[in-house]
């Protein structure tokens, strides 16, 4: 491998990095620190994809407006479904897991009922390329990571320097003692499941245009997300970061001496050894009570 293509397979892995990152977040602020594996994760990224493509494709809104309107719809979604549907399943994971199961499979059957088959596409806001000796990027991949860094920057204020955001960490460490405190603990894991929906809308809005938006999207994303969530540690934010770049900078690299196939499978077996060796992730999370 000639030093030029490996540079190339490293910058495209970074910037996929980002991407996997974003498209993680959600889940990390669901699955981290409220104990809830949520399967309509995916499908949520499906939804705002969809949302992405009629507001900005369709409609011609500007970009960020596609972006705070799937963010907005999502998240007000998760608020109906959290008070519908997910509150009476808290410790209860075989019931959380099917209640989930059975939200993504109605997304994706109703976008499919809605939509049809037929694939849409999404253009890039922006389309320059830049190049830099050998190596080259897409302008929008820059965006991305912008953004990316954007929603894990805002994300980790939210968590840890607001009032909101402290009885979150509260309630994921101790529940009973922040009953006691007088905090609406409900009100909290609405916000926090909301939150969650929110950010995973946001990211399929996101990674619209360099995907193609039909109703089996989410398909694609489910294994890695997981995977990378995991493998960080499910309620670390640096920890998911880290896994992001561990986990694309492998496939990119691997798949450029044999193909991506090949990198999926072995970097998918890696993950499963070091989560066996360490069951917590790559940084330890903290227990809800």
């Amino acid at each position: 491998m000639s030093l030029s293509m490996l540079s190339q397979l490293l910058v495209s892995g970074l910037s996929g990095s980002f991407v996997l990152l974003l498209t993680s977040l959600g889940l990390v602020i669901i699955l981290g620190y409220m104990k809830v594996v949520n399967l309509a994760h995916t499908e949520m990224l499906m939804a705002g994809a969809y949302i992405c493509y009629y507001a900005f494709q369709v409609a011609k809104l500007p970009f960020v407006a596609a972006l705070a309107i799937a963010f907005a719809a999502s998240f007000l979604f998760g608020v109906v479904i959290e008070r519908l549907i997910i509150c009476h399943f808290y410790g209860k994971m075989s019931e959380t897991l099917l209640a989930t199961y059975a939200i993504s499979m109605l997304l994706k059957q109703g976008a499919l009922l809605l939509f049809g088959k037929n694939y849409k596409k999404v253009d890039y806001p922006t389309s320059e390329v830049f190049t830099f000796g050998s190596v080259y990027i897409e302008s929008y991949k820059v965006v991305l990571v912008g953004i990316s860094i954007l929603v894990l920057a805002f994300t980790f204020f939210f968590i840890h320097k607001t009032k909101i955001g402290r009885k979150i960490r509260s309630t994921t460490q101790n529940r009973s003692m922040t009953e006691c405190l007088g905090i609406d603990t409900k009100r909290v894991d609405t916000i926090t499941f909301s939150y969650g929906m929110g950010l995973a809308g946001l990211a399929g809005a996101a990674i619209a245009p360099i995907s193609t938006v039909t109703y089996s999207l989410g398909e694609s994303w489910l294994t890695n997300t997981f995977m990378n969530v995991v493998m960080g540690g499910v309620s670390s934010l640096f920890g998911t970061f880290a896994s992001s770049v561990i986990i694309q900078e492998s496939i990119s690299v691997i798949s450029g001496l044999s193909n991506s196939v090949t990198a999926q499978i072995i970097v998918l077996l890696v993950v499963i050894v070091i989560v066996r060796l360490k069951p917590e992730g790559l940084f330890t999370s903290k227990e809800r009570r």
